[in-house]
């Protein structure tokens, strides 16, 4: 048994070596195929021996195996962050996830914003907004030992999660939701148009319901200004944002 454990001991020291030899490298089908390997020696590694003889001893080889299983998912986490916006990205994140479904690196705000994006651009708005509220929530929670990169991190975290929560609430008719998180979005996505303009354009619209169902002349008049300034920007919803801003404009003088 003894020389059993020492060469599985020898297998994860071995697979290890090789994962952060590989980390520079950045090809994803190598990390994917080592951080394999060193997955299944560090659970192999926790197999309990036949007798109970070394109960401490065993106790100990577990701790490190997990401590190096735990490397083994930051390393895919980690490159996956670094390749987000490729396909690469999220096969990694769907690695990491089959390997350990509780990985804490899956509630990482990179990790949750490469799988809202997906779900968003695949039009799974359910999926999409699921996400959306865990990024939320990612972004208003600080890990404990954040680096010091953390508030760019969670201004990304909370710019993509309050803009699709928005967005896809003031779809769905959600209309305080979508109100609420479009105007927390704002500040976040200033200079970034291709956010900016369907955040305007939809606080418009939402802004101009609540308006219209409330008798509000003061919504009316914020929608109008939200759509004059999504009209400002440059993109799909330009256009009919102008329209919008006129008509509303037209409703909102008929209001005392």
């Amino acid at each position: 048994m003894a020389g059993t454990g020492v060469a599985v001991a020898d297998d994860l020291e071995d697979a290890m070596a090789a994962l952060k030899q590989a980390e520079p490298s950045k090809d994803p089908a190598k990390i994917k195929q080592l951080a394999a390997a060193v997955h299944a020696a560090a659970q192999k590694m926790q197999t309990p021996p036949a007798d109970n003889s070394d109960k401490e001893g065993f106790e100990a080889r577990v701790a490190y195996a997990k401590e190096q299983d735990t490397y083994s998912e930051y390393a895919l986490f980690a490159l996956a962050s670094q390749l987000r916006g490729q396909p690469a990205a999220l096969d990694l994140v769907s690695t990491l996830e089959k390997q350990n479904p509780k990985s804490k690196y899956l509630d990482e705000p990179e990790s949750l914003e490469i799988q809202t994006e997906n779900a968003l651009a695949r039009k799974q708005n359910d999926r999409a907004l699921s996400f959306a509220n865990r990024l939320i929530a990612a972004g208003n929670r600080k890990p404990e030992g954040a680096a010091g990169d953390w508030e760019a991190r969670k201004n990304a975290a909370l710019a993509q999660g309050y803009w699709t929560a928005g967005v896809i609430q003031a779809d769905k008719g959600m209309l305080k939701d979508a109100d609420r998180n479009l105007r927390a979005a704002l500040p976040l996505i200033k200079g970034n148009n291709a956010m900016a303009g369907p955040a305007l354009f939809y606080l418009g619209i939402v802004n101009f319901k609540i308006g219209q169902a409330t008798l509000n002349k003061a919504k009316m008049l914020e929608a109008v200004k939200f759509s004059q300034d999504a009209a400002a920007i440059p993109g799909p919803q330009q256009d009919q944002a102008s329209k919008n801003a006129y008509n509303i404009k037209i409703e909102a003088d008929k209001m005392r």
